[in-house]
């Protein structure tokens, strides 16, 4: 059985967004894509906090969020890091404001 389109798009980590062209030069789409990264960057340390702390409120939930959740979230982060890293180094080349 194939696995569903939405699990190949979750474990793909190395995946742009939705619309996102790393070949634009654009300093709207630059600006655009370094708030983007940013918002979901502060989201997903939202959702690992809270993930963490109801590790702590019920210990029983620790084996499925910390060894599923919190693994996931993790890889996530580092592949909206890259993203932000990205988009930033484009603009210090001149190529967006702010």
């Amino acid at each position: 059985m194939e696995p569903p389109d939405f699990i190949k798009r979750i474990v793909n980590f190395g995946r742009l967004m939705d619309g996102e062209d790393r070949d634009s030069t654009d300093p709207d789409d630059i600006a655009h894509w370094c708030s983007v990264y940013a918002e979901m960057i502060r989201f997903k340390e939202r959702l690992m906090a809270e993930t963490r702390s109801e590790i702590e409120k019920v210990p029983s939930m620790k084996p499925e969020l910390a060894g599923n959740d919190i693994p996931f979230l993790e890889a996530e982060m580092e592949r909206l890091r890259g993203g932000l890293e990205f988009w930033e180094a484009r603009r210090r080349k001149g190529g967006g404001s702010g």
